[in-house]
């Protein structure tokens, strides 16, 4: 077991978490990084050290270069830095493979003590020298916008969770309500929402946030105001023969009614949220922005593998519906309240990879049955299952238990 404070080793690796593991559990004063050229790029060492200012600003950090093919100078150096800190803890994540048998050649002939914390689990595997291996589980945590800037990117203010939403127990409780209505209504929900989107567009309020509606423009949507005043959901509720008039209880509840997608969304943020002893962190409506990353030409190749996928341009992806946390490990969550494409998994894949690396997961969650909304859905699902995404469909049939005990066996 390590100490808090002291030196640690790392031994670079693409993986943004495994670099991080030690510095989150001990806050070391000194954090030295042994690397090659190809993989401890200028970016990685930029967001790596955003992190640390944000996680432990007191940590030093050293990051010394090593060639792929000198074992002597991987050796030298490495034997100087145990020379210079006899006491340090090696780290045993991640590294090349030169820089390893480096390692495995000075431990054989000093006592070095080792470590290794598994970021999926954050079992941790400790060695000091001349003493028997231990082992057991750290407690380390990391939130949804320090994982985002740890992997070179930023959320913007435009993220539901801060510019959107505000989830009071009231609001949450609202969630609940018109979820249970939106079950009912199955694939209405989406119809109805789209027409009152573009009524309200075409009849906007007054002053005073009052509706006047005409029923020749709702046609069947109209039993939607009926249903939401039923339960408390719309204010000054009144209806004639021409008009239905009304304020919305809150502007969340607009927001949730005049754009289909966004219940679905609210209703998976809001069951996981129930379980914080399980997801440690959740986001809804994630906006990445990519400040954090310098290269530009980077930008460029992320753009055209996307657009290969999505003949869109690469700012459509920003946007992750609900993104939470499982200790240190993110789940990426995509909802689709009516169809999904192959389209949508590479969507996924894609932003998955760039954000959270490979111990994230990836989930897509669809409020209807996969057959009735995918077209092949047998090729759907096995093409998702390739890729390593979970799919939870038919989620309007589930409870609300089924679906948190779905949540919480997601793994890789």
């Amino acid at each position: 077991m390590g100490t808090t404070g002291g030196v640690y080793v790392e031994f670079f690796s693409d993986e943004a978490l495994e670099n991080v593991m030690c510095l989150l559990q001990y806050k070391p004063d000194k954090l030295i990084f042994f690397g090659h050229k190809s993989t401890m790029l200028t970016r990685k060492i930029e967001s790596l050290t955003a992190f640390t200012k944000l996680k432990s600003p007191k940590t030093e950090l050293e990051f010394i270069e090593l060639p792929r093919d000198d074992l002597e100078k991987c050796i030298s150096a490495l034997s100087d830095i145990a020379d210079q800190y006899p006491d340090a803890f090696y780290e045993l994540t991640g590294g090349g493979e030169m820089i390893l048998i480096a390692f495995g050649y000075i431990s054989a002939g000093r006592k070095l003590n080792t470590l290794r914390i598994d970021p999926y689990t954050g079992v941790e595997v400790s060695m000091k020298a001349g003493e028997a291996p231990t082992q057991h589980r750290d407690n380390i945590q990391i939130s949804v916008k320090e994982n985002i800037i740890l992997h070179g990117g930023t959320l913007t203010r435009q993220t539901g969770s801060y510019s959107t939403w505000s989830f009071t127990e009231d609001f949450k409780a609202d969630i609940r309500t018109i979820w249970d209505i939106a079950k009912n209504l199955r694939h209405k929900w989406n119809k109805y929402c789209s027409i009152i989107e573009d009524v309200i567009k075409s009849f906007p309020a007054d002053e005073s946030e009052h509706y006047s509606l005409p029923k020749s423009a709702l046609g069947e949507a109209s039993i939607l105001f009926y249903k939401l005043n039923d339960k408390g959901m719309l204010r000054d509720f009144h209806t004639d023969n021409k008009r239905i008039k009304f304020r919305f209880k809150s502007d969340s509840i607009k927001h949730i009614v005049t754009k289909t997608g966004n219940i679905l969304e609210l209703h998976v943020y809001e069951v996981a949220s129930r379980r914080p002893d399980t997801f440690s962190d959740e986001i809804i409506g994630a906006m990445i922005d990519w400040n954090g990353d310098k290269d530009e030409e980077e930008k460029k190749n992320f753009a055209s593998d996307y657009e290969r996928y999505m003949n869109a341009s690469y700012d459509t992806i920003n946007e992750i519906d609900v993104i939470l946390m499982q200790a240190c490990v993110p789940i990426f969550i995509s909802c689709k309240s009516g169809k999904a494409s192959s389209n949508s998994l590479h969507e996924l894949e894609t932003v998955t990879h760039r954000f959270g690396g490979k111990y994230a997961r990836k989930v897509l969650i669809m409020a209807l049955p996969c057959d009735e909304t995918s077209s092949g859905s047998a090729f759907f699902k096995q093409r998702a299952k390739e890729m390593h995404i979970w799919v939870i469909d038919n989620i309007y049939s589930m409870t609300d238990d089924q679906l948190l005990k779905k949540l919480m066996l997601i793994h890789n």
